[in-house]
């Protein structure tokens, strides 16, 4: 096979709508192993939400964290990249979303966990459909160790936090939009392409080798990094113009159709 290894991202591309992986895609992701492929993930979630899926294929090869901010191996659990906010953006950010003048949620993320400053109707949604527990910090800023931080809701209102955040810090950031209500900050320079060339130093891939699979902004800089970047039916016309391939949508088993054109050489 000309790819040798496929990462994919999990909402919106190897998951279908009801956060399922469906038996066509795991059959094919199998096929595809057993001609010698690698297949793993590049995900926004942390460790606790991803594992599921992680078990459910059965992954023995690192995979890409948080959006980049993490790459972590599984099977001895061990994380191999790590990268963090740094404490005076972290606690700008917090302390201007604690002001109250943004009507947006937000979520916390670190390796102890996810933390908020209650438990809204969205939180309670969030926990029961990624199968995670939110703890609740009365006062955010005194968290530390942060690895991102999601606003959610009206998308130019988090965006309009976004801008102020930029215009009193003095230190750059990453911020990528990765579902349309979702929109996050990450430490600067980390995204899933970065992540995604890391990754293949560690496992000594040729990144010319290797097919990325996505949906959203977040995706974006690893379609364009790889060997060959595919954009999912269901992306965004942006996120289409980005990539070498359009696939199906995430409905009608578009990884797995991307897999067995990988496995008959079509692409």
């Amino acid at each position: 096979m000309k790819y040798k290894m496929v990462v994919a991202d999990a909402d919106g591309t190897l998951l279908n709508d009801k956060k399922e992986i469906t038996v066509a895609t795991k059959n094919s992701i199998e096929k595809f192993r057993d001609k010698g492929g690698i297949f793993t993930l590049a995900t926004g979630r942390g460790i606790l939400s991803a594992t599921p899926y992680i078990n459910e294929l059965n992954i023995d090869v690192p995979v890409i964290l948080f959006n980049g901010c993490m790459i972590y191996n599984p099977v001895d659990k061990k994380i191999l990249f790590e990268k963090y906010l740094s404490d005076d953006l972290y606690k700008l950010t917090a302390n201007l979303w604690q002001e109250g003048r943004y009507n947006v949620d937000i979520l916390v993320y670190s390796i102890d966990g996810i933390f908020v400053n209650k438990i809204s109707d969205f939180i309670k949604s969030y926990m029961a459909i990624e199968h995670v527990k939110c703890d609740i910090v009365d006062d955010l800023s005194s968290l530390n160790k942060i690895i991102k931080v999601l606003f959610r809701g009206n998308s130019k209102t988090s965006l309009k936090l976004v801008d102020e955040i930029r215009q009193l810090s003095d230190e750059p950031f990453t911020c990528v939009q990765s579902d349309e209500f979702f929109i996050e900050i990450l430490p600067y320079g980390v995204t899933k392409g970065s992540a995604l060339v890391k990754l293949c130093n560690i496992l000594d891939i040729d990144i010319k080798s290797v097919v990325a699979i996505g949906d959203q902004d977040n995706d974006r800089e690893m379609i364009l990094k790889a060997g060959c970047g595919v954009a999912m039916g269901n992306a965004d016309d942006s996120i289409k113009n980005s990539a070498n391939y359009i696939a199906k949508s995430n409905l009608e088993d578009g990884v797995s159709d991307i897999l067995e054109k990988v496995i008959n050489e079509e692409i």
